[in-house]
């Protein structure tokens, strides 16, 4: 079985997350940050777009406020999905969601910890000399572990990132039980 990312980040998901990140920070944010996009006139595709978006995100807000952003869109896209399907499917949803937008391989889980795998954007990252979770565009990933896990695993307070096997192409999350 192939490693590879099967999904396509394509007009359908890069819309759903624009609508998603309206209903965060606003329409004349989203706005602004579509209109330096354009503006820049670089011809840009799927995960090059959603890297791009994450970016200006990331100038306008900053760290902080958009690895909290972006990550609340993660969040967002996971109670979309739970919404709109049955919970028999989540676990699954969980797993292969991520390879079904075009983001990563898939999403492997303990009951202790979960794994992206294959991150598409772990390519650009390392072309800029960041590691993960040094850019919000990694914080998406994080914040659609999360919003499953809260409602898959009851004793979990929060999700913390731990580290990126390199080898493997994993980024390891640990799920807290305790505050």
């Amino acid at each position: 079985m192939s490693n590879q990312v099967k999904g396509q980040i394509n007009e359908e998901v890069i819309n759903t997350l624009i609508q998603l990140s309206r209903g965060i920070i606003g329409d004349k944010a989203v706005d602004s940050v579509l209109r330096t996009m354009k503006e820049s006139g670089e011809e840009l595709s799927g995960k090059d777009i959603v890297f791009a978006f994450a970016d200006k995100i990331q100038s306008l807000f900053g760290d902080k406020g958009s690895y909290a952003t972006i990550r609340q869109l993660g969040r967002e896209v996971a109670k979309e999905l739970i919404k709109n399907h049955e919970k028999d499917q989540w676990e699954g949803l969980l797993e292969s969601g991520l390879n079904t937008f075009g983001f990563a391989y898939k999403i492997e889980r303990t009951r202790q910890d979960a794994y992206i795998c294959n991150c598409v954007f772990y390519e650009i990252l390392n072309k800029q000399g960041l590691k993960p979770i040094e850019h919000c565009v990694c914080w998406a990933g994080w914040g659609f572990i999360e919003g499953f896990i809260r409602v898959l695993e009851e004793d979990v307070k929060s999700i913390k990132w731990v580290d990126r096997n390199i080898k493997e192409e994993k980024c390891k999350f640990i799920f807290v039980k305790e505050l």
